[in-house]
């Protein structure tokens, strides 16, 4: 995301956790200005090391409710038979990475509010919160956290319900359009449409803001930019997922297929295949049979030392259910094993019989040929 590396922090439910390093800017940005502006005017006369230390907790309880506001959409979307990949902090906020696409308007509309649902939930705890700490007479160190998770949350909903693709709310349009046309390329294109309208009228009000003196709206600039480039991104994407969706792996596949037996060792792998070959990834095969892919980047998370020792049996990716795809399926289906995290290759196999191989090159091809007769 954004050309940076991001860093897996745990796993919960089953589904990873990851933090891009754009996401560190934001934390910064939000930490400063609480600890600057926000409460040094909430809470006067504490000292500032108080206000950095609070400052800190309240960002960190904040990113928290936006790592529960994404589980929310993964755990309904799973539910629904969907499989989620990752969930990722980046710099605007989170997003969850889902392998399919919705497989009706429903599943769509219910994982879509799921997340503005818990944000709200989310407020409304920190709501009745406040009401009892205040009824106590709990001192202001405490209560102010809790009053701004209180209206943060609810902001973070009402902004993530606004009806522009992807938004949330953009999502709950898509699937109210689906379901009125029973077309989720034309729900796509308007719901984009009106994520594109959400966009410029955000910058509008930056623009406006700032001329006169507001310059804190430069946010919605930023925020106005981002939405209306996601927006017209989003539907390009499910264009041409609905074009691969028409073309089969047996159209793009490479065959015959060049594989390396299970017993090879990695230096044997190394100066025979790698080095000098065409490619970056190999079927691993066994007594005839597939196993497994070995790549590159296996090799070189292995030790030097032991490429004498270790076989290429030992260091493929043998998850099988994620390499191995039949002739017929579409390319569709299989884009996100073909992403950089994934097994980056698919193996085609036809009655038990290594067909072909698919990799992100062949399908880079097709698409830029796609491209050209358009």
């Amino acid at each position: 995301m954004f050309g940076l590396r991001s860093f897996t922090i745990g796993r919960f439910f089953g589904i990873p956790l990851e933090v891009n390093s754009s996401w560190f800017l934001v934390f910064f940005l939000v930490a400063y200005t609480l600890s600057t502006s926000y409460l040094p005017a909430a809470m006067p006369g504490q000292p500032s090391s108080v206000h950095v230390f609070i400052a800190l907790a309240m960002t960190a309880a904040f990113f928290a409710s936006i790592v529960l506001h994404e589980f929310a959409h993964s755990l309904v979307a799973r539910a629904g038979g969907l499989k989620i990949s990752r969930i990722t902090l980046f710099v605007f906020g989170g997003v969850s990475q889902m392998e399919d696409e919705p497989t009706g308007p429903g599943l769509e509309f219910l994982m879509a509010f799921a997340g503005p649902a818990m944000s709200l939930v989310l407020s409304a705890v920190c709501f009745g919160a406040m009401a009892l700490m205040r009824s106590a007479h709990v001192t202001s160190t405490l209560l102010i956290p809790v009053q701004y998770l209180a209206y943060i949350n609810l902001s973070v909903a009402v902004f993530n319900l606004l009806p522009g693709f992807p938004l949330d709310g953009g999502r709950v349009l898509r699937s109210i359009l689906w379901a009125l046309t029973g077309d989720m390329l034309k729900a796509t294109r308007w719901a984009s449409r009106m994520g594109q309208l959400l966009g410029y009228a955000l910058i509008a009000i930056a623009v406006v803001g700032v001329l006169n003196g507001s310059l804190d709206l430069i946010w919605f600039a930023v925020m106005g930019w981002f939405l209306s480039t996601l927006a017209g991104a989003a539907y390009q994407q499910q264009l041409l997922k609905v074009r691969l969706s028409e073309v089969p792996l047996s159209a793009v596949m490479s065959s015959p297929v060049a594989f390396v037996s299970s017993d090879t060792t990695l230096e044997e792998m190394a100066h025979s295949y790698f080095l000098g070959g065409r490619h970056s990834r190999y079927p691993v095969v066994s007594e005839g049979k597939v196993i497994g892919l070995i790549e590159l980047q296996a090799m070189r998370d292995m030790p030097r030392d032991e490429w004498a020792s270790k076989t290429v049996g030992e260091a493929a990716h043998t998850d099988l259910a994620a390499v191995v795809a039949t002739p017929d399926v579409t390319i569709d289906r299989v884009l996100s094993r073909l992403e950089p995290s994934g097994p980056g290759a698919v193996l085609v196999v036809e009655d038990g019989r290594l067909a072909g191989i698919v990799t992100r090159a062949d399908v880079i091809r097709l698409v830029s040929s796609m491209d050209r007769q358009q």
